[in-house]
């Protein structure tokens, strides 16, 4: 038997073969019913046939998580078909970088309705269901630029930033009902969203930024996958309103790799 045995989750942003699509898998491998959303509804159709494969349950809806009537059909559909929720991962998000002078109040805007506002409606609109759940679970995936910003980073990190003190107040809310809440900060990890802001001839970057990374390697999806598994598993039932950083040790450098963090230009 699963650790998520008997658990319904709603997964949103799983329409690519990134982080939340190994979360609905994950979930469902540990047991779990998944309603996995997203705006791309052939990626989304995707997750839920390779869940199902698998000898998951699975339904993908269609879902813009900026929109508070997407919300409530998405946890209305959930109920119908499972007839309860215990699981939300707040996965889907939004990155837009660049020098400060070039950005624009409205790339503001957007990653904070993103990044902020629909971790807000999702919680709200699932509440009463995850406490009626008695061990309600809420992942708000983060990332470690809310706590090691860099250059081009005014919008995304910040954005973060404040999708994490939201997860606190959910935790302490959560607290005398039955609700625990996590802010999941991946590190640097090798997703199809890296494509897109590295470009395809990611091979130059690829050893360089692993120098970067304690344990000398990229994360991998499924790292997060394993996290948010265990974080929302009874195993976890003491761990609330914390950032809990899935990143290799963070961004700094080892000494085994210091020689090639030189030949990179990554280490003085």
């Amino acid at each position: 038997m699963g650790v998520l045995e008997g658990r319904v989750a709603i997964v949103t942003g799983t329409t690519a073969a990134s982080i939340g699509r190994a979360c609905a898998i994950a979930m469902s491998d540990a047991g779990a019913k998944v309603i996995v959303t997203g705006r791309t509804v052939a990626g989304g159709q995707e997750t839920e046939r390779q869940i199902i494969e698998r000898g998951g349950d699975a339904l993908f809806i269609r879902h813009d998580v900026r929109e508070e009537r997407d919300w409530t059909a998405v946890v209305n559909t959930c109920i119908e078909k499972y007839g309860r929720l215990d699981i939300l991962l707040n996965n889907a998000g939004e990155s837009k970088g660049g020098p400060i002078e070039t950005l624009t109040i409205d790339d503001l805007h957007f990653l904070l309705g993103v990044n902020v506002e629909a971790p807000f409606l999702g919680a709200k609109t699932c509440w009463p269901h995850l406490v009626k759940s008695g061990h309600g679970v809420i992942l708000n995936m983060s990332s470690l630029t809310a706590q090691q910003p860099g250059p081009g980073g005014a919008l995304y990190g910040p954005s973060k930033a404040t999708q994490n003190a939201l997860t606190r107040v959910m935790a302490l809310e959560g607290a005398d009902v039955g609700i625990r809440a996590i802010s999941v900060l991946p590190g640097l990890t090798f997703t199809d969203g890296v494509l897109d802001s590295l470009g395809t001839n990611t091979e130059r970057y690829k050893e360089p930024l692993a120098n970067k990374i304690w344990m000398g390697e990229w994360g991998k999806s499924e790292h997060i996958a394993d996290a948010c598994v265990f974080l929302a598993s009874d195993a976890a039932r003491y761990i609330t309103g914390i950032e809990f950083n899935v990143d290799g040790g963070g961004i700094g450098q080892t000494p085994g790799h210091s020689q090639n963090a030189k030949k990179f230009g990554l280490a003085s």
